[in-house]
């Protein structure tokens, strides 16, 4: 009956619903919540989850559990991860410590032999286990605390001739649901899970190919410096700093890799990595602009996010030929736009360094800032232009000047 109940109200408002109560007096207050919970996880995660929003009598956990998990688009590139990177040995022993709602845990799993699932959350537990089943999916559920001990006591931390993938989502909220960042705030603590796994590898593990197949896969805040992270940690991680759309999602590394670092670019449809270590981007010589340089005509390109996050600031300019605004301004220009570049374009229609001359040419636009001597709101406060528009004012810093840039996005390449 609950199940109709909620398929026939798929769609509905929700709020709306909730006030309709008295008319399903076959239906107790509890389960009356749950199906409201259902109908609206629903909704919610159809456009970040559609796979499961096709399943009839998928379970969806709180609104605070789905806001935290991760797409299906972020899901299913972790498990093309797993697929391509030859640093992970097969057959794949898969190991989410941190399961929550299981998303990563169900995508992951198509790339592994075996499976397990901890979740301390016994009902999310118990809600990912149904799931699991209902998709047919062989995943080892188990409704308690990750434990290093338990494993090593199962003979996972052993296995001979099979790769082993530990998976890590620390939760990054505190004692009073307040948002924390810094590795160590996060739980569990995953520098001492580090610590502990390299200390048992050593002690269970005989040395030679089998040590080496022991991996651990870390999902952490995208608002976290990875640089920082891996000097806590030790030892050496690739780091996959993952947007989509445009929007830094994830912020992924992968213990005893080679020290690379991947801009993973999704949109809905594609895919584009940008690779590159460390010792590239510092050996990498930039081509800046001049203070006399014509700009007038010239397009802008402001790299995706991911790139942003990543630091290939010097690299974007030496590997696409294109000029960089100043050092500190991430900025780049060219006579033309290249479509091959994830990110935004603008073509530049006029060059100030007033603002009343810029509100002699326009009364609405677009306000932006990098590396200009005001934020953006303090700028559009002088501007007085009404927001929206096709046009663009960008306040940037270009050889040590400062100049406000009249410019319109370009959306179709030839």
């Amino acid at each position: 009956m609950l199940q109709r109940f909620i398929y026939d109200n798929r769609d509905a408002d929700v709020a709306q619903l909730a006030l309709q109560r008295k008319r399903y007096p076959d239906i107790t207050d509890s389960d009356f919540r749950f199906c409201l919970q259902q109908i609206e996880g629903r909704q919610r995660t159809k456009d970040k989850l559609p796979t499961f929003a096709g399943l009839e009598g998928w379970l969806y956990p709180p609104r605070l559990n789905l806001e935290q998990c991760s797409s299906e688009r972020t899901a299913r590139f972790k498990a093309s991860l797993l697929a391509a990177n030859p640093l992970i040995a097969n057959p794949l022993t898969l190991i989410d410590c941190t399961g929550g709602y299981g998303v990563d845990t169900f995508f992951m799993s198509e790339q592994a032999a075996q499976t397990h699932y901890f979740e301390q959350n016994t009902e999310l537990a118990a809600i990912a286990e149904h799931n699991f089943r209902l998709a047919g999916k062989s995943i080892h559920c188990h409704a308690e605390p990750f434990s290093l001990s338990s494993l090593s006591v199962s003979g996972l931390l052993s296995l001979s001739g099979s790769g082993l993938l530990l998976y890590l989502d620390p939760a990054r909220r505190d004692n009073h649901g307040g948002k924390v960042f810094r590795l160590e705030d996060c739980t569990p603590n995953v520098i001492e899970i580090i610590r502990s796994i390299r200390l048992i590898r050593e002690e269970i593990v005989p040395l030679g190919a089998k040590n080496s197949q022991i991996r651990v896969l870390l999902k952490l805040s995208p608002m976290l410096d990875f640089h920082q992270a891996i000097a806590q940690l030790g030892g050496c991680w690739d780091v996959y700093v993952v947007s989509v759309n445009n929007e830094v999602k994830e912020l992924l590394l992968l213990s005893d890799g080679t020290g690379q670092i991947n801009a993973a670019m999704l949109t809905d449809d594609s895919e584009q990595v940008f690779s590159f270590t460390p010792y590239e981007e510092s050996r990498a010589e930039a081509q800046y602009m001049s203070a006399d340089e014509h700009l007038k005509g010239m397009c802008v390109y402001e790299p995706d996010a991911a790139l942003l996050k990543a630091g290939a600031f010097r690299l974007i300019s030496s590997r696409y030929n294109l000029l960089k605004a100043a050092q500190n301004t991430h900025l780049y220009y060219s006579g033309s736009p290249q479509n091959n570049l994830p990110g935004r374009w603008w073509q530049i229609i006029g060059v100030y360094t007033r603002v009343k001359d810029v509100q002699r040419a326009l009364t609405r636009a677009n306000v932006l800032t990098r590396n200009y001597t005001l934020p953006a709101d303090a700028l559009r406060g002088q501007l007085r232009l009404k927001d929206g528009g096709d046009d663009y004012i960008i306040g940037c810093r270009i050889a040590d000047r400062p100049l406000l840039l009249h410019c319109r996005r370009i959306t179709s390449f030839a």
